[in-house]
């Protein structure tokens, strides 16, 4: 059996997941000038956003095995959302860090969870087939985020940008979170 709505359904997560992360390079310019950094110190917006996504990582095992990797994949998917829309509204730069390691641990909790849900539902047979369509998230990711950053731009300042982006994460999320019940 292969889980063709299950497949597309963690597709669309993997890829909100990879565009809330990699929205935040094409608004760094905009952000530079708003809070008067320079470029190493807007890339180091970076640094927080890796190490939270290093600890999400590390901690997905733990946290799917008191919850379950269904809504371990939930949580992630609000956590990113909830972290997008609260920088979309902290005025202060401190916070903003603070929410971009919140922001990376629940990109961290996705990734192990997602590919056991899947090989748990799909035929070992088809394991290939069904990660290699799962992997089509982050790649039309990489080249949908700094696109769809660049064109929300236009009608949103970088706040809006993110919470444009962290709205649609939460909505997908809750999805998955009435599935896991």
């Amino acid at each position: 059996r292969f889980p063709v709505a299950l497949l597309a359904f963690l597709v669309v997560l993997f890829f909100l997941n990879i565009v809330s992360r990699l929205s935040v390079g094409p608004l760094l310019p905009v952000i530079e000038r708003e809070f008067g950094l320079r470029h190493g110190g807007a890339g180091a917006l970076y640094f927080f956003l890796t190490v939270g996504s290093c600890l999400g990582l590390f901690l997905s095992g733990h946290v799917a095995c008191r919850l379950s990797h269904r809504a371990t994949i939930a949580v992630s998917g609000v956590t990113l959302g909830a972290a997008l829309l609260a920088i979309a509204f902290t005025p202060s730069l401190f916070w903003i860090r603070a929410e971009l390691l919140v922001l990376g641990m629940g990109a961290g909790l996705y990734l192990p969870s997602g590919v056991a849900v899947l090989t748990e539902n799909t035929r070992e047979g088809s394991w290939g087939t069904a990660l290699a369509i799962h992997e089509l998230g982050p790649n039309l990711g990489y080249i949908c985020a700094p696109l769809l950053a660049e064109f929300l731009l236009r009608f949103f300042a970088w706040q809006g940008v993110l919470g444009a982006i962290g709205a649609p994460a939460i909505s997908v999320a809750e999805l998955q979170s009435e599935r896991a019940a």
